[in-house]
């Protein structure tokens, strides 16, 4: 097992986007967890440890937004950094402009593999091989 490594979960309905974020973590050394809407995402980061979410606003059932205020409101997920993806055309994307929703950060869509990758290692932190 990789203790050091970091995981990173990934929520979006696209499989594209998933695959394609998931190569470029993965390609730079980061563990990733992949959920294909909120509702899964809420489950994954109650379930496991991970250390940041990079999350799409708009999926089926729960939402990405809708997922942040419920991870920021429970305790044992409210201090995981949450990064939310929004196409530029979305009109939930420019809400987000306005509000940040409890997210640390907004990443349009479309974005360069070199993009979120600079975006993840700015926002966490290496793991203590100690603990």
């Amino acid at each position: 097992m990789d203790r050091g490594k970091q995981t990173i979960m990934l929520a979006d309905d696209d499989p594209v986007v998933l695959d394609f974020a998931t190569e470029a973590l993965t390609d730079e050394g980061f563990r990733v967890v992949v959920a294909t809407d909120g509702q899964r995402a809420l489950q994954e980061a109650l379930g496991r440890r991970v250390d940041l979410i990079v999350m799409d606003v708009s999926m089926p059932q729960v939402g990405g937004v809708e997922a942040c205020h419920c991870l920021k409101a429970m305790p044992k997920t409210s201090k995981i950094p949450v990064v939310l993806m929004a196409a530029k055309k979305d009109p939930a994307g420019r809400a987000l402009a306005e509000r940040t929703h409890g997210c640390v950060r907004v990443l349009r869509k479309p974005f360069s593999g070199e993009e979120l990758v600079s975006t993840v290692r700015e926002l966490v932190k290496p793991r203590s091989l100690i603990r």
